[in-house]
């Protein structure tokens, strides 16, 4: 049994553990050393963390140890240290990712506090090559990609590296990633042919790896690039894409992401204004609703909702939506004062009790910009020729 609780928490470890006094007592010291560490101690602390290394009988706990012993002359400032004990840890770790996690912080100092650029860029990549499967490894890219945007020549030297790796090795874990950070440097660039280029790896990518975890994003960007290039029906079909991953999720449980969203109101925007298609505008705008977090959104939603189905000629339609703007506000209005009834009630004193209630009875709803707009809709619309 392997425990690390906090520090408040070691009587509860000393029960626990109770069976390995040796895992115990190993425990014990760990948490003390880290609380001499976060006292300003750094120097014992190393110190301590590094004889805990070869004192532990797990070989995570060891390497648990052995990157605090490198993280805490880092964290003092002796950056040169740091990064020599964390090339040691590269070679020597008990487990792969944690060798892993050593060259990246090796290589991060590099590049960060000793300038050694070229030295890091060249640690990061063999990260990258040898050990795509670990995390450090995808952070690794992280910090290729932060490197790259110090300028346009750093820039244009990642894009080139990042391809040449991603054909190197297509199967690798990485090789998605790899592609869209590469199409998202050139997409910085502002330049049409970039921005062809970059819509290129994006195919491959969709091609190639259209199920991994970076697909969502490469479809947004794909957008983002063919709404730059002014190609409304190709960036309509792209959106649709990812507004198609939402509606097939239903089958298993609704979940909703960013891209989801911003897909939605994109496509919303397209449909209405630029390809005139107000039928598909408002089926999106009705699934919007069903994707929002917050009911805030909802009246401006409906608002939006109602406008469009005056512009399609529905005016009953909009007319109910209208009305169903002033139902949500009011609804959300008696669930606040519910909760501020709530609140008061639970005051212990009953003078600051009865203060609490006479308190939210003086208090004047804040109505939504949406409330009047859907009260003034609604009026022109009742005194307009009877709806179809």
């Amino acid at each position: 049994m392997r425990c690390r609780p906090l520090l408040h928490a070691l009587p509860l470890l000393l029960a626990a553990c109770a069976q390995s006094p040796q895992l115990v007592r190993w425990e014990a010291e760990f948490y003390a050393t880290e609380h001499l560490y976060l006292d300003g101690g750094q120097t014992e602390a190393a110190a301590r963390y590094a004889e805990l290394r070869h004192t532990a009988t797990d070989p995570r706990d060891a390497d648990d140890a052995a990157l605090m012993a490198c993280e805490t002359p880092s964290r003092h400032g002796q950056f040169l240290q740091a990064a020599v004990c964390y090339d040691a840890l590269a070679i020597d770790a008990e487990t792969r990712a944690t060798r892993a996690r050593a060259l990246l912080h090796a290589a991060e100092l590099r590049l960060d506090e000793l300038g050694r650029t070229p030295d890091a860029v060249r640690m990061l990549e063999t990260l990258v090559t040898r050990a795509p499967e670990e995390a450090a490894s995808a952070r690794a890219v992280d910090v290729l990609v932060r490197y790259a945007r110090r300028g346009p020549v750093q820039r244009d030297e990642m894009i080139q590296r990042f391809r040449e790796l991603e054909v190197a090795a297509p199967d690798s874990d990485l090789a998605d990633n790899l592609l869209l950070r590469a199409a998202e440097l050139m997409a910085e660039t502002d330049r049409p042919r970039a921005r062809e280029s970059a819509l290129a790896l994006l195919q491959r990518l969709q091609d190639r790896h259209g199920q991994d975890p970076t697909a969502m994003d490469a479809l947004m960007l794909q957008a983002r690039l063919q709404r730059a290039l002014a190609r409304p029906r190709n960036e309509t079909r792209t959106l649709e894409q990812v507004v198609a991953t939402w509606e097939t999720s239903l089958v298993f449980g609704t979940y909703t992401t960013t891209a989801h969203l911003d897909a939605t109101r994109r496509l919303v925007e397209l449909y209405r204004y630029e390809l005139k298609d107000l039928e598909r505008a408002e089926r999106h705008m009705r699934e919007l609703p069903k994707m929002m977090m917050h009911a805030t959104e909802l009246p401006a939603l409906l608002v939006t909702l109602a406008e469009i189905q005056e512009e399609r000629g529905h005016l009953g339609d909009a007319l109910s939506t209208y009305r169903e703007v002033l139902s949500v506000v009011e609804a959300r209005r008696r669930e606040e004062v519910a909760n501020d009834r709530r609140i008061c009630s639970e005051e212990p004193d009953p003078t600051a009790r009865d203060r609490c209630f006479a308190d939210i009875a003086t208090l004047t709803p804040i109505e939504p910009r949406e409330t009047a707009v859907a009260r003034q809709a609604i009026a022109r619309l009742q005194h307009s020729e009877a709806p179809r």
